[in-house]
């Protein structure tokens, strides 16, 4: 599998047999045997750390998207989630598997139509760190965005900003210089800005008229 990290930390046994444990249709005694055979493979795409189970995985109706059962190193259970031709997972931490493969459909359409507004987001961005435009950037704003939620918390964590809930629009532009997906984020905050900016203007219209 090509989007698999080759490299990988020191097993983690504990991680391991919680997320064989995860296995149907397995006897305890062959859930104790996979979780101790070191099968799983470990992948850090998109600031999440997580193994997943290369053989425990649900594939669509329409036979395109796989979701992977896996485990974060901090011992959280997701489904990776994978549709074709695409290199790179999405991260879903509900339970189902097939409420897993919807979230992620619904995401990529979302990040499909940002992408034909990326010049625009781009140029957004130098703005903001030019300090020709600005823009406050909140945490409602990262989880509302098609990004994923484990992504966001890992990535705030690189950066230190661990427990932030808002930050300045230059900030921002200039973090996107180290993650463009961040990219998304700014679109989103540019839009709630834009819509309480509409949403102002229709009251002082009703209130004049």
């Amino acid at each position: 599998m090509s989007h698999v990290s080759k490299a990988h930390p020191a097993p983690m046994e504990k991680l391991f047999f919680q997320l064989a444990n995860t296995r149907q249709m397995m006897s305890l005694m062959e859930k104790d045997i996979l979780g101790a055979a070191n099968t799983f493979i470990y992948d850090k795409t998109d600031w999440v750390k997580l193994w997943f189970d290369p053989d425990h995985a649900v594939t669509s109706d329409c036979g395109t998207i796989t979701a992977y059962r896996a485990i974060t190193i901090q011992g959280q259970l997701l489904w990776y989630v994978f549709g074709a031709g695409k290199s790179r997972g999405y991260h879903a931490t509900c339970a189902d598997p097939f409420a897993a493969m919807a979230e992620a459909q619904d995401v990529w359409a979302r990040r499909k139509y940002i992408k034909t507004e990326w010049a625009f987001v781009e140029t957004l961005a130098r703005d903001l760190r030019l300090g020709k435009r600005k823009l406050e950037v909140r945490i409602e704003d990262a989880h509302a965005s098609p990004l994923c939620t484990l992504g966001i918390e890992g990535f705030m964590a690189s950066v230190g900003l661990k427990g932030v809930r808002k930050i300045s629009g230059r900030i921002a532009g200039l973090l996107m210089k180290i993650e463009p997906q961040l990219g998304f984020v700014i679109f989103q905050a540019w839009q709630r800005e834009q819509a309480q900016q509409a949403h102002t203007s229709a009251d002082s219209a009703a209130l004049s008229a």
